[in-house]
C-alpha cells in the first residue's frame, strides 16, 4: 500500500504517465526571411518495436535568418499509431538566468493528446513574434 499511495498523490495531481509510449528523433532546418519562416525536416519514431519515418513541417511568423534543430525525446499518449500525425504546438521551458548552455526542454502537443518531451539542440540564430508550431505526416 505504500507503493501506491505516492501513485494516487501524482494522479490526483493532475500528473502525467512517467512512462513513455515511445521514443521519437528529429533533425529539422528552418529558413527565415523578414515577416515569414518555413522549417523543414524528419524523423523516425520508435513505436512498439518498430521504427516508423515522418515529415515534419511548419511555419514561423518573424523568424530571421537561418537554423537547425536536433532533437531527442519521449512520447507519451500515444495509443494508436495514427494518433501520432497532426499539428503540434509548443511550449518551451526557459532557462534560468545563468544556466550554461546546452539543449533546451521542449513540450509539443496535438489535438489527439499526443505529447513530445524534447531536448533540442539548435545552431544558427533566430527571432520570432509567435510561437513555433509544428506538423507530422507520417511516410
Amino acid at each position: 500500500m505504500l507503493v501506491a499511495a505516492p501513485c494516487a498523490r501524482a494522479q490526483q495531481r493532475g500528473r502525467t504517465d512517467p512512462n513513455p509510449d515511445g521514443s521519437i528523433e528529429i533533425e529539422q532546418v528552418r529558413v527565415g526571411v523578414l515577416a515569414v519562416g518555413t522549417s523543414i525536416g524528419g524523423g523516425r519514431l520508435q513505436f512498439r518495436g518498430e521504427e516508423h519515418r515522418f515529415s515534419v513541417r511548419g511555419i514561423e511568423f518573424g523568424s530571421v535568418g537561418v537554423s537547425s534543430l536536433s532533437a531527442r525525446g519521449e512520447v507519451f499518449n500515444l495509443r494508436r499509431l495514427q494518433d501520432f500525425a497532426g499539428r503540434y504546438t509548443e511550449r518551451v521551458v526557459p532557462r534560468t538566468q545563468g544556466a550554461p548552455a546546452g539543449p533546451e526542454t521542449r513540450f509539443l502537443r496535438n489535438a489527439a493528446g499526443v505529447e513530445l518531451r524534447l531536448r533540442t539542440e539548435r545552431a544558427g540564430g533566430q527571432w520570432r513574434f509567435n510561437e513555433a508550431g509544428v506538423t507530422i505526416e507520417l511516410r
